[in-house]
């Protein structure tokens, strides 16, 4: 079974991965090349910041063109970037002797670790964000973001904003929203910025007759009662009612039951 990479990206497939031939662990070691050499320079090893390629030419510069180390790069780092971009997966750091990870570990660029207290957690990160902060332009605004310069905001409006800041929004959208005053038309509900009679808990709406006697009115007696209460009674009604029936109606006419129940029986 061939062995299925961590690092998938386009920019950052291995020479193995695109002559399709047999590759292990190496084309990882390239693809953490490939994100040391992104996260120094700003752009990925095989091509500009922003710049569009056909697979065909990705595919040609990473096997055949050797990436360019600018003035951002240290010995160490410009070292182990050249060690983990080898072409030759044979020739890569971390694929030689079978200690992959320790060797990489063991290079100058990662002097500054200890790697046994970062696995341990003993180690504070170099930088924490802001966890109520979205570092990114808002998903509706991607390519019409513009930037409004000159916001302005005091210690009480910063306090006060803070409040409603949960990290779905970015921070500089928020500014830029207060700063337009688009939610200005939001305030005002009246004539002459009044609030509706609705809105404004200081006015009284008067209501008609029909609903104050809705409001006011208690249910009936009769619904307060058990459903064979009220079914004993109108079997006592129905018999109170019988008796004068079967004085008055001819001899050879019988009342019959219509539906009859254990209980209750209505005759016609």
């Amino acid at each position: 079974m061939q062995y299925v990479p961590v690092f998938i990206f386009f920019t950052s497939l291995a020479p193995e991965v695109i002559t399709n031939t047999y590759y292990s662990v190496s084309v990882d070691w390239w693809g953490l090349g490939c994100l040391i050499y992104e996260m120094t320079a700003g752009n990925p090893p095989f091509r500009n910041h922003k710049e569009r390629l056909p697979r065909q030419e990705m595919e040609r510069r990473v096997q055949e063109t050797i990436e360019h180390y600018g003035k951002k790069f240290d010995e160490d780092t410009k070292s182990i970037c050249k060690s983990l971009l080898a072409k030759n997966p044979k020739e890569r750091l971390g694929c030689k002797c079978g200690r992959g990870s320790e060797v990489i570990k063991g290079h100058g660029f990662f002097k500054d670790i200890n790697f046994t207290r970062l696995e341990a957690g003993m180690m504070p990160p170099p930088f924490v964000p802001d966890p109520r902060a979205v570092y990114c332009a808002d998903v509706l605004d991607i390519d019409q973001f513009s930037t409004v310069k000159g916001v302005s905001l005091d210690q009480v409006d910063e306090n006060f904003y803070s409040k409603f800041n949960t990290g779905s929004v970015p921070v500089p959208w928020q500014n830029e929203m207060i700063e337009t005053e688009c939610f200005k038309d939001l305030n005002v509900f009246g004539p002459c910025g009044t609030r509706t009679p609705d809105l404004d808990r200081s006015i009284v709406i008067p209501q008609t007759s029909s609903e104050t006697q809705f409001i006011n009115r208690s249910p009936p007696e009769y619904s307060r009662r058990r459903l064979l209460n009220r079914i004993f009674k109108r079997r006592g009604i129905m018999f109170e009612l019988l008796g004068p029936i079967k004085r008055i109606v001819h001899p050879k006419i019988k009342i019959l039951p219509l539906f009859t129940h254990p209980q209750v029986s209505f005759f016609c």
